[in-house]
Formats: C-alpha cells, structure tokens, sequence
C-alpha cells in the first residue's frame, strides 16, 4: 500500500519532492512504517533559508507590529485546539504518546505556550541608562532575522510550540527543523501557522538527517540564531559548527536528574512524584528524574511503595485511554535503553522491577516496548548512575544526610533540572540553592511551564527556554546614544 509522504515546508507550501530522496516514517507502538519522508537536499535547505530571510526583510512582515503578531498567535492557540484530534492522531502514529497524556497534557500545553508568548509579544522593553551630557543613552531589544529552530524525537509539537511563538513574537522568522524519526506534527504546526496569518516564510520546516539538513541549516549564513533541543554530543557539535559565524547559540540538552526524598517527606507524595517523573513519556523527557536519592532510614519502605504504584502503570496501546506509558519512540533508542539493562545486574544492581523488553500482543508485538524498570543498590561510577539512559528506567541511592545527598544529585556532568521532597522549609531552601541544576521543585514535579524559564547548568546546555527570559532569548541587544544638546562639543571642534 501506497503511503503517504510527507514534505519540507517552502513559501508556505508543502514539497512532495525535496531532491534528498525519501525516509520512512514508523510508528513505534507497532513497528509499521505510516508514511515516507520527502528530505532536503543541502540546496534546497538553502532554499528554505533565503525565502525566510525574504519573509523578514519583506515589508509584509516588517510591518506587523508586535500587539499585530500578538494577535496572530492568539489565532494560532486557537486552531492548535480546533485541529486537536488530527495533532493528536498525528503524533499517536508518529510518536507512539498515550491519548490520555496527549489530550490532557500536550495539546493544553501547546495552546498555553502561544497564548504566553501571544500576551508577551508587546512587552519586550527596553531602558535609559542615562541622559548626561546632552544625550539619552538608550538599550533596546531587536529580533536575529532567521532562526534554525532544531527540535528532538521526544515531544516534536511541544518543542514546535516552545521554539516558534517567542521567536515570532520576538519579530524573527524561523526555519524548523525536526527529527527525521518525527516530523509529522511539525509540518502540521507548521500549516496551522499559515492559516493563522503568518505570511509564506514566516514558518518553514526542513526534513531530513542531521547530518545533511542540519548541518546546512546550522551552517547557512542568514541564519543568526539557533535554538537546539536533544542530546549533549549533538548541541556539541552545533555549538562547534556554529561558532565558524559566531551565530548565537541556545541548547537545551541532556539530564541525569535526581529526586531527593527526606525522611520527613510525604512519603506517598513522594512515590507519586517518582513514578511520574521517571516514566512518563516513556522516561524520554530531559528534565525527568531518572535517579532516586532516598535517605537510607526509609529506603525499603519506599522502594515498596514504589514498587506497589510501577504496578499500576497501565503500558500498551496508545489509542486506549487508560495506557499510562507507551513505547520507546525509535527503535535505536530502545536498543540503547535494553543494552543498559542487560549490563545493569553485571555492575551489581538489584531489579526491583521491570528489567527488560515487554512483550505484548499483536500488533504491538512489533513495537519498541521496554518494561518501567526500578534498579537499586546503584552507586556513582555505575553506567546507569552517571549516563543519561533515556527510557523507563529509575536508578535508585540511599544517602545517610543532607550533605551526602547534595554530594551525590550533584556527581554527575548533566545540570537540568532537580527535585526535593521534605518537610523541612529551611532545608528546602538550603537544597534549592545547593543543587547545580537550572530548576527545582521543591515538594512538586514537572509544575510551573510556561511561566518559569529553563537555564540549563553544566552540560545540559547553554543560554534558557520559556518564561519571558526565553522570549528575549530570541532578541538581541542594541544601545542608542540620542544626542539632544546642539551646544554640546562633538570629537575635536576643529
């Protein structure tokens, strides 16, 4: 059977053929190719580049002021909910994501992540540093020009709604770039755009390998700013590439996070939050928490605890409304997860449960399904302590006191995102400021999007996302030194 193909996005058009051949789209609950990928050729990403770089200087985009493109992505949020059950079939398919979880999570998110940066477009201010000796120095904020927007496998409409709306509200235009496993909802978004008002350029999308479409989207010259999520190795090699142009350069990228449970915790709480963030999504989430830091005194009565709610989690089909968790999303991925699961026991972890593939009926038989997996008797220099696993997969540490706990959820080279859960106010405070990550929660989990800015530490990334700090994060600087005192002496007065 014929399947559909799906195509970069030019000028506001969809491009049946891109010159780069063609990849196959597969959905990872089942295995079965859903359609064919039409990839961009280096030229024809150059292509894309300049009509965007057109799109910009055009006095059709020009002249949209801010309250202007405000508006317009009002519109956006609008028909991100009136398209929600075609965004939802399309990254069912494409992703493999529980209905349940995209329903209730991602397409709310979505829509509230336009609305926030809608509200924000007119609100970029800048300051007067002074008005001595005959003139107003000033400071504003101006948009880059083109921005290469480079999303990840793991949530393409999120990262879609995360990078495109501060960038336009900001007054760039943008050039998407998704994974070549998930690009469906990306050019989905990327038409809804259009028919929100934006005009042709103002979004387009480049499908393809990273290797080639993103190696020559990140290398264009009219591209001024990159904003990349994903993995630590690739933001590397983008921030190296792009510092040949010295385009600016904002990465969000790998996690190894840690939840750190006191004692004094509500202990249910606490589990609550454990399971939820180790594995939703299938535990593909940067800022999950993929280590459990448990004080010693309660650790066997929390891993029971634990272990009772793993129970619970409803894996399978992602159309059925009670699936919790669905399936690895790539199949490299999944190879990847299964590989440190066969090594883990070798390096003296103890399964507390879960521990490898899942088999489940036709035809998810074929799918990329891996078991929510909880390992203890885990110590720093164990693979599955310091790497980041990507999967469903909880590595569990006791620590003795405060101070080893802060030791230990700071032992590792990743700096994202961090969680506390104790009774104690001062020492939540003490945590929140001695941990070396970007975020905390402190007795909450996975809270506080889209208001709250994520500023990556250590080798998680560079520069910050959401929040208003990640709208002007798609702006540049400017200084303005107004002269308004003719009488004033200017250089020499010769």
């Amino acid at each position: 059977m014929n399947q559909p193909t799906v195509g970069p996005i030019l000028k506001g058009r969809e491009l049946k053929h891109a010159g780069g051949g063609f990849c196959t789209v597969r959905n990872p609950a089942t295995g079965a190719v859903i359609a064919r990928e039409a990839c961009c050729t280096p030229e024809t990403v150059g292509r894309i580049v300049a009509d965007s770089q057109a799109t910009f200087t055009s006095s059709a985009w020009q002249g949209l002021t801010a309250p202007a493109r405000g508006r317009l992505l009002l519109r956006l949020a609008d028909l991100v909910e009136e398209h929600a059950e075609e965004l939802i079939d399309l990254e069912l398919r494409d992703v493999g994501k529980p209905i349940a979880q995209l329903r209730g999570g991602e397409i709310p998110l979505t829509a509230a992540m336009i609305r926030f940066y809608a509200g924000a477009a007119d609100k970029i201010e800048g300051s007067v540093k002074s008005t001595e000796g005959g003139c107003f120095y000033l400071t504003t904020w101006e948009p880059y020009g083109v921005v290469a927007g480079i999303l990840p496998w793991n949530y393409p409409l999120v990262n879609a709604a995360l990078k495109v709306p501060p960038a336009l509200a900001a007054g760039n235009t943008i050039v998407l770039k998704p994974s070549v496993e998930t690009p469906l909802s990306t050019v989905a978004f990327a038409k809804l755009c259009l028919e929100a008002g934006f005009p042709p350029g103002a979004v387009n999308v480049v499908l393809g390998s990273g290797s080639s479409a993103g190696t020559a989207l990140v290398a264009h010259p009219a591209v001024r700013k990159i904003s990349f999520t994903g993995s630590t190795a690739v933001g590397q090699a983008i921030q190296k590439l792009a510092a040949d142009s010295l385009k600016a350069v904002n990465l969000e990228c790998g996690g190894k996070n840690a939840i750190l449970v006191f004692a004094d915790a509500d202990l249910e709480r606490a589990a609550q939050a454990a399971t939820l963030s180790a594995f939703v999504n299938c535990g593909q989430l940067c800022v999950s928490c993929s280590r459990l830091l448990v004080e010693e005194t309660v650790a066997e009565p929390f891993l029971a605890l634990l272990r009772q709610k793993v129970g619970r989690i409803a894996v399978g089909d992602p159309r059925c409304p009670e699936t919790l968790v669905g399936p690895m999303i790539t199949e490299a991925q999944y190879r990847t997860v299964l590989r440190y699961l066969e090594a883990a026991p070798a390096q003296g972890c103890r399964v507390v449960c879960g521990g490898g593939r899942l088999a489940l009926p036709p035809p998810l038989d074929q799918g990329f399904w891996v078991q929510p997996t909880v390992l203890a008797g885990v110590k720093p220099g164990m693979a599955v302590h310091d790497e980041e696993i990507f999967g469903p997969v909880l590595s569990v540490v006791t620590f003795r006191d405060e101070a080893e706990a802060i030791a230990l959820s700071n032992a590792v080279e990743y700096g994202l995102s961090g969680s506390v859960w104790t009774a104690d106010g001062e020492r939540a405070l003490r945590l929140g400021r001695a941990l070396d990550t970007g975020i905390v929660w402190i007795n909450t989990m996975l809270t506080g999007y889209p208001q709250i800015p994520v500023p990556p530490h250590k080798m998680s990334g560079t520069g910050v996302e959401l929040g208003m700090e990640g709208l002007l994060a798609y702006c540049r600087r400017k200084s303005l030194m107004l002269g308004y005192n003719r009488t004033a002496p200017v250089g020499w007065g010769l």
